[in-house]
């Protein structure tokens, strides 16, 4: 399976700011809409991303200063691992694995295709396995009742 065919299935909207907004603003999307992470552009280009993990490492940085005050450009992960859509789920996990990371930017010619969590690939991955199971199950038992007939 294709990282552009877990796109399609998913239908995700992709959640961005500038890299001028705040933390805050970044708290109040990822409330908004029940994600963990999200894009931090510089105009119309991916400065970076800004998740959970840089919330935690915000509040290290500056512990004495509101969100409110703390612009995304500060605290963002800018060290960028993008997938293609035409990259293989298990690349695109191993790709995840390799790097630490939790969220994945799909980009293709310049452009954001999508975003994907680890979450996701796992379940997409652990689907394709599970119906690989059942055909090579079934795929036995018939076997089996050949070799018996």
């Amino acid at each position: 399976m294709l990282v552009k065919d877990l796109l399609l299935n998913e239908k995700q909207q992709v959640h961005s700011l500038d890299c001028c907004q705040t933390v805050a603003d970044a708290l109040k999307i990822m409330s908004a809409y029940h994600v963990s992470g999200l894009l931090v552009m510089d105009g119309k280009s991916i400065a970076g991303i800004f998740t959970e993990r840089d919330l935690l490492r915000c509040h290290v940085i500056f512990p004495d200063t509101p969100v409110k005050e703390i612009a995304l450009e500060k605290v963002m992960s800018s060290r960028l691992v993008v997938a293609e859509p035409e990259d293989e789920i298990k690349d695109a996990m191993a790709m995840m694995i390799k790097a630490g990371i939790r969220h994945l930017p799909v980009v293709s010619g310049g452009e954001i295709r999508g975003i994907l969590s680890i979450e996701e690939l796992v379940k997409s991955h652990v689907g394709a396995l599970t119906q690989e199971l059942h055909y090579l199950q079934d795929y036995v038992s018939d076997l089996q009742d050949a070799v018996n007939d």
